[in-house]
């Protein structure tokens, strides 16, 4: 909401150097709330489902990643500092503000490789336990990770669209100025997003269709209460 009253202030002055900072700031490292909760999700889902298919146990997925977002978010928010207080001539401000971006990048592809090769070994596992008339992940399941899915790979592409509208820093930029890009890039990828997040809800996602998948689900939850 700060970060869009900021383009509410270039939208009246659209000179004002406030404003423009402070949307690029708070607007810039919004995601990071969205990517934690990403994070912990998977996480728990993992940890219900079969935590034995991870690479990584399931705590390190928010203690790694969230640390990682949290370094990301502080050098995004030192270099809009530096750049704010020298009214965007600061070039340390914008290599330490485009090393937030490009972490946060990196993060996440690094994030997503842990995601789909979890996923690749689960189904796997399933589909070497089928039973006559079962599937290797059921609906519900497919809507949570299908969700849950869509919104990282939107968020990454949105983060690769502020590094490049970035690149040319804050003066005499030509990207930084084409709002259709923005909008089509920022607003509607992060609104699309939210939307993944809620069409792939953990509450229904932790359910199971079939009685195979009940009896697994049913183990993975004690484990889960075990571990709690």
């Amino acid at each position: 909401m700060v970060g869009y009253g900021g383009r509410v202030m270039l939208w009246i002055n659209p000179w004002s150097f406030t404003g423009f900072v402070t949307q690029m700031i708070c607007i810039t490292g919004c995601p990071v709330f969205f990517t934690a909760a990403i994070y912990i999700t998977l996480s728990r889902a993992i940890q219900f489902f079969s935590p034995e298919m991870s690479r990584l146990p399931p705590r390190a997925f928010y203690w790694l990643f969230i640390s990682s977002d949290i370094i990301c978010l502080v050098l995004q928010s030192i270099g809009g500092a530096l750049s704010s207080t020298s009214s965007g001539a600061s070039e340390t401000g914008l290599h330490i503000a485009m090393a937030g971006l490009s972490l946060q990048v990196v993060v996440l592809v690094v994030f997503c490789a842990f995601f789909a090769d979890y996923m690749i070994r689960y189904i796997q596992r399933q589909k070497s336990r089928l039973q006559p008339g079962e599937k290797a992940i059921a609906t519900r399941q497919r809507i949570f990770f299908g969700g849950l899915a869509s919104a990282i790979t939107l968020i990454l592409i949105r983060c690769c669209y502020r590094v490049n509208e970035l690149s040319q820093g804050y003066r005499n930029s030509e990207k930084i100025t084409k709002q259709g890009m923005f909008i089509g890039l920022e607003g509607v990828l992060i609104y699309l997003a939210v939307v993944s997040l809620l069409v792939g809800n953990p509450g229904f996602g932790f359910q199971h269709e079939n009685k195979g998948s009940s009896r697994q689900g049913s183990d993975s939850s004690g484990k889960l209460k075990e571990s709690t």
